[in-house]
């Protein structure tokens, strides 16, 4: 029955399944099915990996500012204690305040 077409060796030629059905495979296409297959396979994994770690990297990078910033808190809280000393203490030793001399030289009296 098929003896009549060619057979090549580049195809595969599977058994009739119906009547008026057969199946031909070609090898070369198969192998480019594959190899894109895979290819896309690989992709999907190299680019899974890479939103892995940039996610890690984004978590680490979260943190670190997070203990940054607290840390930057802490000291601007510090530094504001530290002017508020200061500043009493300008206040109380300088009296920059024209209005209230007299009254220091009532009191001494």
């Amino acid at each position: 029955m098929d003896n009549d077409k060619p057979k090549t060796a580049r195809s595969y030629r599977a058994g009739i399944l119906d009547d008026n059905f057969s199946l031909h495979i070609n090898i070369k296409w198969l192998m480019q099915i594959i190899v894109g297959i895979a290819l896309i396979v690989l992709g999907y994994i190299r680019i899974e990996n890479r939103i892995k770690s940039l996610e890690q990297s984004m978590e680490s990078a979260s943190t670190e500012i997070e203990d940054l910033m607290t840390k930057h808190i802490i000291e601007e809280e510090a530094k504001i204690a530290q002017m508020q000393q200061e500043l009493d203490w300008y206040e109380k030793e300088l009296n920059l305040n024209p209005l209230s001399w007299g009254k220091k030289k009532r009191k001494k009296k």
